[in-house]
């Protein structure tokens, strides 16, 4: 197939750095996506050294906080963890502030991408394909990636018979973004009942003056409350779970509640399972629309590297061999990550002071075994 023109539905992480990596490689390409802005609130998002590899490969200005070290805290116990590989290291950054990044290197390349398109149907033609949106503009091109999420149209044009599967994972996801100057290592304090995580996480985003750091946690509920949960009833569940944290963590917490342009983002969180047919004649799927776990924590950094290996199989012919290859090995790997966080988030925070002692103490003997070196 000669000089292909590739239609990627989906400007996410995905979708834009499948576009740059395409337009490098002078393969003509066109983004689509349905939502007309980006802005709104925005959480924190931890991108691998391997991810942080592909984003220096297609050339994106330095963004977040590099984060080398992960600690944990049990009371008055603690353990810290290393990365064995020093260069390059992981980060800590918003979603919005990457999306800003990639947006701008996309449109640095010349790469068009069209806002407010949202996918009314699709068509395959031995010739190419061709995408309506619902106000019935029309795209052709060659080839077609979707890329557009875990509610993927085009999923659902590839697998017609299979209903999308999510199972709520039990409990709400919350993140808090508040202006910091100082650099906090990546921290993750255990309480009984609780987990909380804290990271410095660079700028939230490109007009922020000053630095921000990243507070999250889990908050078990039905799922039935977690669709009803007002921002007024997560504060005050944030307010009264922070009386029993630590002095720093209760600082940090008095921030956000101080600063006016803080940010708060909680939303239910679901596992989700991937549809049985990745690929046709000439459409593919990529990221979340291929592999919608919950990675937790891995979702940027598999992104990043579903695009890299899909760049490959269309610069390098899109042929079956190759589309099978990547569904294969794409898959594996995400379903590695995906069952080991649900495995992980499974796990509930043990509910007595004692049962945190008794993780510390797992935890410091892991760290004195490993010299506190892990792959992060």
């Amino acid at each position: 197939m000669h000089s292909p023109k590739v239609i990627i539905i989906g400007a996410g992480v995905a979708g834009l750095s499948l576009a740059i990596m395409l337009a490098e490689q002078n393969i003509d390409c066109q983004v689509l996506e349905a939502r007309e802005r980006f802005d709104g609130p925005t959480s924190g998002v931890r991108v691998s050294a391997e991810g942080v590899a592909i984003l220096n490969l297609i050339k994106l200005t330095p963004v977040g906080e590099a984060t080398k070290r992960v600690d944990m805290r049990f009371g008055c116990l603690s353990a810290s963890f290393s990365a064995r590989e020093i260069a390059p290291s992981a980060i800590i950054v918003t979603r919005l502030a990457l999306h800003e990044k990639l947006m701008k290197r996309a449109q640095s390349l010349g790469i068009p991408v069209t806002t407010g398109f949202k996918v009314a149907s699709l068509t395959e033609r031995d010739g190419g394909v061709e995408v309506t949106s619902h106000s019935r503009e029309t795209v052709t091109g060659t080839l077609l990636v979707g890329a557009d999420g875990v509610g993927s149209t085009v999923r659902q044009f590839l697998n017609p018979g299979q209903s999308p599967t999510k199972t709520y994972a039990g409990y709400l996801g919350v993140g808090l973004i508040t202006r910091d100057d100082a650099n906090v290592e990546m921290t993750l304090y255990h309480y009984p009942g609780q987990q909380v995580g804290i990271a410095s996480c660079g700028k939230a985003h490109e007009t922020a003056t000053k630095p921000s750091v990243f507070l999250w946690t889990h908050i078990p509920m039905s799922e039935a409350e977690a669709g009803l949960v007002t921002r007024a009833g997560v504060e005050a569940e944030l307010a009264r779970r922070a009386e029993r944290w630590s002095p720093e963590l209760r600082s940090k917490f008095g921030q956000f509640t101080k600063d006016a342009d803080a940010i708060l983002a909680y939303g239910p969180v679901y596992n989700g399972t991937p549809p049985v047919r990745w690929f046709s004649d000439r459409i593919i799927l990529c990221g979340d629309a291929a592999h919608p776990y919950g990675p937790g924590g891995q979702g940027i950094s598999m992104a990043l590297k579903d695009a890299r290996a899909l760049c490959d199989v269309i610069a390098h012919g899109f042929t079956e061999n190759n589309k099978e290859g990547f569904q294969r090995t794409r898959g594996q790997e995400a379903r590695i990550f995906g069952e080991a966080a649900e495995k992980r988030n499974a796990r509930t925070a043990p509910p007595t002071q004692w049962g945190v002692f008794i993780e510390g103490i797992v935890m410091k003997a892991s760290e004195i075994i490993t010299r506190g070196k892990l792959m992060l």
